[in-house]
């Protein structure tokens, strides 16, 4: 059997995405310790959407850190969360 899945998170056969919220960002984070989007009862359901719901949960993190950077209590650096999720590649892959 595999290991356990990394940010997935089962709650009484539901299945959620889970990002803790580092401690310097939380109080621009309204005070919130985790970030959670749900995903679901069934687990390959939950397996294939997890990836999307964390990159949107990295991205409210990220706005954190900008949120942080501009109030001055943290430096400007690059992000660890730097890219907003996206929908598609549309824009990105050009057509042949």
């Amino acid at each position: 059997m595999a290991g356990k899945m990394r940010n997935l998170l089962d709650r009484d056969g539901r299945f959620f995405a889970r990002l803790v919220i580092p401690k310097e960002l939380r109080p621009f984070m309204n005070g919130k310790t985790e970030l959670r989007t749900a995903l679901g009862p069934d687990y390959r359901t939950a397996l294939k959407l997890l990836p999307g719901a964390v990159a949107d949960l990295q991205h409210k993190i990220a706005l954190g850190e900008r949120r942080a950077v501009e109030a001055g209590t943290k430096p400007v650096t690059v992000g660890r969360y730097p890219s907003p999720p996206t929908r598609s590649h549309s824009g990105i892959i050009r057509p042949d």
